[in-house]
């Protein structure tokens, strides 16, 4: 038995079972935005349905890097490091995560709150890469100093804490305070050892919301959100919500799935020594 090769078809093959389960998700989307027109915000009907509109939010979230504020936003980390068995340098991402609040969705016909959970943002308006200027990072006492801040907030006075709590992810332990920002597709950008990404989507702006429009539990008013298998998207790019662009996804996702899935199993019939 080759176990080396046996190892590396399953996991191939688990790989190739998620990006095919990615693709149907995608054909299932394709077929849902399919004849779907943008409608305004007055003339909304329960159901899937296309909006666009302007963010307005009187709590909005604030990035965890610069403090701006957004009603969703996605963080990342990451550092340059060496390959081992080959020449050059790569980036490995440290940590990501990603936070939203509702908001509310205006046009000149009306407005629409907007409930998130669940949803997925197919791409940001803005975009923000930094390093510190220092290099460090922040040191263990301030990040337990971090950690037990959000225990006190998570677990209020009295209530149990779990002994296997899970850390929140949509808060950064490690947020120097020498940030600066550098230019996006700047040589700077691209070279500096570690780096740190904020996207994000903030009151003011234009975006369009593809979801399902239902009461809510007053009985009383519409709002957009995620309901079963329909999905939830946001974009600033009215292109990206098309059942043409839902269709390429697919057809990606497809493809590159049935090729992992053939690699893995001529890999598992090497690992069982059928060759």
């Amino acid at each position: 038995m080759n176990t080396p090769a046996l190892l590396f078809g399953c996991g191939l093959a688990a790989v190739a079972v998620y990006l095919l389960r990615l693709a149907k998700q995608e054909m299932r989307n394709q077929k849902l935005a399919k004849g779907l027109t943008q409608v305004r915000i007055r003339d909304i009907q329960p159901g899937l349905c296309l909006v666009e509109g302007v963010v307005e939010s009187r709590e909005p979230l604030s990035t965890p890097y610069t403090q701006t504020p957004s009603i969703w936003y996605r963080y990342e980390a990451s550092e340059r490091r060496m390959r081992k068995k080959q020449a050059g340098m790569y980036e490995h991402q440290l940590v990501s995560g990603t936070q939203s609040c509702p908001f509310i969705l205006k046009d000149e016909t009306g407005s629409i709150p907007i409930a998130l959970q669940g949803g997925q943002v197919i791409s940001y308006p803005h975009k923000r890469i930094l390093k510190s200027e220092s290099g460090q990072r922040t040191g263990i006492g301030d990040r337990m100093k971090k950690m037990k801040e959000m225990d006190r907030q998570q677990y209020p006075k009295g209530e149990k804490k779990p002994f296997f709590r899970k850390l929140d992810v949509n808060t950064p332990l490690d947020v120097p305070d020498d940030l600066i920002e550098l230019p996006i597709g700047s040589k700077e950008a691209q070279s500096a050892h570690r780096k740190y990404f904020e996207f994000w989507v903030q009151p003011g702006d234009r975006v369009f919301i593809l979801g399902t429009a239902s009461m809510d539990s007053g009985g009383s008013n519409l709002r957009i959100g995620k309901a079963g298998k329909s999905p939830l998207f946001l974009s600033y790019q009215p292109e990206d919500l098309t059942a043409k662009a839902f269709q390429k996804s697919y057809h990606t996702g497809l493809l590159v799935g049935a090729g992992c899935a053939i690699v893995a199993l001529f890999l598992i019939l090497v690992g069982f020594e059928v060759f």
